[in-house]
């Protein structure tokens, strides 16, 4: 399946929530087996899919209740995040990707150098 841009629907960014302008984003082996079906016997790909992770960006707002990041902050976003959820006790390490847990870090694409 060829690469192609398209436009996906975000949710309101939360009080818990940081939304960042994503400058960089690192593309690896397995998106590129992800972006291919290659794995399709054990983990097959849901398209559209969006490949990419280990993102760099900066803080365009901060919710009420985030204290690890300000608007204006350059951050690093990696493929497991550090979070507290209902699902998850404090300080263990969880998917970004998880389905049933909302990201904490809301992105949006530019087209901007850094």
């Amino acid at each position: 399946m060829p690469l192609a841009p398209e436009a996906i629907q975000r949710r309101d960014p939360t009080d818990r929530d940081a939304q960042i302008e994503i400058l960089f984003c690192g593309v690896c082996h397995s998106d590129l087996h992800t972006v291919r079906d290659e794995w399709s016997s054990f983990m097959p790909t849901t398209y559209p899919c969006v490949p990419g992770h280990e993102i760099v960006g900066r803080v365009v707002q901060a919710g009420a209740a985030v204290t690890t990041c300000k608007e204006g902050d350059l951050v690093g976003v990696g493929c497991m995040s550090i979070r507290t959820t209902a699902a998850t006790p404090a300080g263990t390490m969880s998917s970004n990707s998880a389905p049933t847990r909302p990201s904490p870090i809301t992105g949006r694409t530019s087209t901007s150098a850094a």
